[in-house]
């Protein structure tokens, strides 16, 4: 026996229920683009505040170290002046130009921390950092690193050409005899030789070269602490900046 079905008709949908349908279409994909970009917002920032966070590290390490390079620096153009007084006076003994040679031949040379300056660069450079005075603040610091690098370079190659006529003037056994006894640490740490040959006669002209290499080598000695103080400002400004924008965000 068949069974017949009653057939129903197909349910045609109202202009009204398309607009709903597309108007919650519209809204799932706008609130959904919305949560992307505030998410995205979100990530950058928090990448912002990791970097600047680095920024604010190096900063202080950098204000520690500029500060050690000037006092190394003012220790050595002090010995300096002290070595001219006693050559014009003709005080001086063999085994003080020795000492004074010795140690005023060496540099104390700044390294800057660039953790969170190297991050920022290598995240597209400054457009991540909002704050108009952090970005012109860590340009204008970058600029005078720039500057400090130039001189610290015009320093060495003097200074390396001094060292380079040290071994013309100087006798190797002394120089030697110094480097065993040096100190571990300290500015000034070559110590007298206990005797010296008769340098300061010897070859006065190549002596004279040699004290016009380490005197104009050192300096560029105050060239450089203007520009380390210069630096150390630029840097507190900076720092000073980036903890009130983002200090209670730094964990």
């Amino acid at each position: 026996m068949e069974v017949h079905h009653p057939h129903h008709p197909t349910h045609k949908k109202a202009w009204k229920e398309y607009i709903t349908e597309f108007v919650m279409l519209f809204a799932a994909v706008t609130l959904g683009f919305f949560a992307e970009n505030i998410r995205e917002t979100q990530i950058e920032k928090h990448r912002e505040i990791s970097y600047l966070k680095n920024v604010h590290e190096d900063l202080l390490l950098d204000f520690q170290s500029s500060d050690f390079v000037v006092r190394s620096n003012d220790t050595r153009l002090k010995n300096l002046d002290t070595l001219f007084q006693k050559l014009n006076n003709q005080s001086i003994t063999n085994e003080e130009v020795y000492y004074y040679v010795r140690n005023l031949a060496l540099r104390a040379t700044f390294e800057s921390s660039r953790i969170g300056f190297d991050q920022i660069k290598s995240a597209g450079g400054l457009r991540m950092v909002r704050n108009k005075t952090i970005s012109s603040g860590i340009q204008e610091y970058e600029r005078m690193l720039s500057s400090i690098d130039k001189l610290e370079e015009l320093r060495e190659r003097t200074l390396e050409k001094g060292r380079f006529k040290m071994a013309e003037v100087m006798d190797a056994g002394i120089l030697y005899e110094m480097s065993i006894h040096q100190m571990v640490d300290g500015i000034m740490r070559f110590q007298p030789p206990a005797k010296a040959d008769n340098i300061t006669q010897k070859n006065k002209t190549a002596l004279n070269e040699l004290l016009n290499l380490v005197s104009i080598g050192l300096n560029t000695n105050r060239y450089l602490n203007a520009k380390l103080k210069e630096l150390k400002k630029i840097g507190e400004s900076l720092d000073a900046a980036i903890m009130k924008e983002y200090g209670s965000e730094m964990h």
